[in-house]
């Protein structure tokens, strides 16, 4: 009697932690790897005839991304490209003189300097290089989504952000149209960039936009583009440091 009594102790406990468990994504979500993207465009207007009378705009947005390698001296970063592009404020501001500012927050809002690294315009894709950052980076998923897999977002829809607190959302793969992957997370403003996560935690594709009249479905770029932009990409920018490196170490010899 005392046995049975354990024994059935025993399961009750493994199944409360097993219940707990399969209730909690915590232990697979890289939130250390999130980043919320600020970006900043300040607008000097200044009197065509009396140039000393001037005034001073600021024009801010946000987005989201994720960092998909650590280097020595920070790390690379993935967003969407239409964040990165500056394209359509340069022809909106063209007479105007203006300055973009552009940085990062990680999950404790310390801010870090971003560099544009390379835009894929045909998939809205970006790589950035954020400098000093030391957080993990996310796992690359091995195979593509299918149909009715179970997804995961981290991102900062219209800004909503703060230290330890990353919104979190789930969905499912619904399919691919048109050359972009559907998933069934919703998705708005500063979500753009934001990693779209399998149940195992790694990056399966990124929030590129969301449908104007039913934002319950979120637009990815295809997991084949998303994933071979990323390495490629790094890979070329590793090569293209180490050429000027060695070029700089050359000329450092052979001057005289």
């Amino acid at each position: 009697m005392y046995m049975n009594v354990k024994y059935i102790l025993l399961l009750l406990i493994i199944s409360l932690l097993s219940c707990n468990n399969r209730n909690s994504v915590k232990d697979i979500l890289p939130r250390s790897s999130f980043l919320k993207i600020e970006k900043e465009v300040r607008v000097k207007l200044c009197h065509p005839q009396k140039k000393d009378l001037c005034m001073h705009k600021k024009f801010g947005a946000v987005a989201s991304g994720v960092v998909v390698e650590v280097t020595n001296v920070g790390a690379y970063a993935l967003t969407a490209g239409h964040v990165c592009s500056d394209k359509d404020a340069k022809n909106f501001l063209k007479n105007y003189e203006h300055e973009m500012i552009f940085n990062v927050l990680d999950i404790n809002k310390k801010s870090f300097p971003v560099k544009v690294i390379a835009i894929d315009q045909a998939n809205d894709l970006c790589i950035l290089r954020v400098q000093g950052i030391k957080k993990p980076a996310v796992r690359i998923a091995s195979r593509s989504p299918q149909p009715g897999d179970r997804a995961y977002n981290l991102a900062a829809p219209t800004g909503i952000f703060d230290k330890n607190m990353i919104p979190i959302f789930e969905g499912f793969f619904s399919g691919s149209s048109e050359n972009r992957s559907i998933y069934s997370i919703p998705a708005k403003g500063g979500s753009s960039g934001s990693p779209i996560l399998n149940h195992e935690g790694e990056l399966i594709g990124m929030v590129s936009a969301a449908f104007v009249h039913f934002p319950n479905l979120a637009v990815s770029p295809k997991y084949e583009e998303t994933i071979g932009f990323i390495k490629n990409t790094i890979y070329l920018d590793r090569i293209r440091k180490e050429s000027t490196n060695v070029i700089s170490l050359l000329k450092n010899i052979f001057t005289f």
